[in-house]
């Protein structure tokens, strides 16, 4: 059996230079990491904050247990 086990950090970067440091950071920690698990590796990426949606209310629907009522069609032979 094998098994994946994640790490999640969340950190601000105001810049490059500080994001690159974060990063060396990190890699400080793998090395001490990939001593137990030599397969170790790091992603770093963007994280980048979600739109707020626009909500809409629902349209208005049936009482529970009626059934639509529609309109009765005209016969032929009218």
């Amino acid at each position: 059996m094998k098994l994946c086990g994640q790490i999640s950090i969340e950190f601000p970067a105001a810049d490059y230079f500080s994001a690159a440091e974060h990063r060396r950071r990190l890699e400080d920690i793998l090395d001490f990491i990939r001593s137990s698990y030599p397969e170790a590796t790091l992603a770093v990426r963007e994280r980048r904050q979600r739109k707020a949606l626009e909500l809409r209310p629902a349209a208005p629907r049936a009482p529970s247990g009626a059934l639509n009522s529609y309109p009765q069609a005209s016969s032929p032979q009218d």
